[in-house]
C-alpha cells in the first residue's frame, strides 16, 4: 500500500490535483484542502512530493479560488443571508470596513473565513488591487503554514509517514479549534448591551 502511495506521490498530475482542490475551497468551503496539503507536507519529508512544487501548486491554488469567490461575490455575495457562511460574511465585511484588505490575510486562518473575506470584498467592491495583493500574500501564508505545520510532523515521524500526517492533522485541527474559540469570545466581549458596533476607521478605497 505504502509502495502505492509514493507512487502517487511522485505523479506530477498530484499538483494539478492539490490546486485544484485548494481553488475548489476557496469558493465551496467543504473541499478539505488543508488535511490535504498539511497531509502531503508530512509526505514531503520522505523526498515527495518536491516541497517547492506543492507550495506552489497550493499558492496558484489560493489565487485562482479566491479571484473566483471574488467574482462571485459581486454578482451574488449578497445573496447570503443564513448558516454559518452568512455569519462568517457579516464579519469579514466589518473586518474590511475596518482594515481593508489586511482582512483577507486573517480571513484566511478562520472557519469558513476564506470564503466569506474574498466574496464580501467582491461584494463591497474591494479594489481588484488591492484584492489581488492580499490574496497573494494570504496564499503564500497560508502555504507555508500548512505545508511547514506537516513538515513538522512528518520529521517528528520519520520513520512512519502515515503517522507523521495523521499527527500533522491533528495539530491542525488543535490549532483550528483554538483560533475558532479566540474569534468567538473576541465577538462576544465586542457585543456591548446598549451600544452600537465599532464605526469603520478605514475605508475600503484607501
Amino acid at each position: 500500500m505504502l509502495e502505492h502511495l509514493m507512487s502517487v506521490l511522485c505523479s506530477p498530475w498530484l499538483y494539478l490535483i492539490v490546486a485544484v482542490a485548494v481553488a475548489v475551497d476557496g469558493v465551496v468551503p467543504v473541499v478539505p484542502s488543508e488535511a490535504l496539503v498539511i497531509s502531503l507536507g508530512a509526505m514531503s519529508a520522505t523526498g515527495s512530493p518536491h516541497l517547492l512544487a506543492l507550495g506552489a501548486a497550493v499558492v496558484v491554488g489560493g489565487v485562482a479560488g479566491d479571484r473566483a469567490a471574488y467574482l462571485l461575490g459581486r454578482k451574488a455575495g449578497a445573496r447570503a443571508t443564513a448558516g454559518k457562511v452568512a455569519v462568517a460574511r457579516a464579519k469579514a465585511e466589518r473586518a474590511l470596513l475596518r482594515y481593508g484588505g489586511a482582512a483577507l490575510l486573517i480571513g484566511r486562518f478562520l472557519p469558513y473565513g476564506r470564503t466569506a473575506s474574498t466574496m464580501t470584498s467582491g461584494s463591497v467592491s474591494l479594489p481588484v488591487g488591492r484584492f489581488h495583493l492580499f490574496s497573494m500574500l494570504a496564499s503564500v501564508c497560508w502555504a507555508v503554514y500548512t505545508i511547514g505545520l506537516g513538515r513538522l510532523a512528518g520529521a517528528t515521524f520519520a520513520g512512519s509517514p502515515l503517522l507523521g500526517a495523521a499527527f500533522g492533522l491533528l495539530l491542525g485541527t488543535i490549532l483550528a479549534g483554538v483560533c475558532a474559540i479566540v474569534e468567538k469570545r473576541r465577538g462576544a466581549a465586542a457585543v456591548v448591551p446598549g451600544h452600537e458596533p465599532v464605526a469603520a476607521h478605514h475605508s475600503l478605497s484607501s
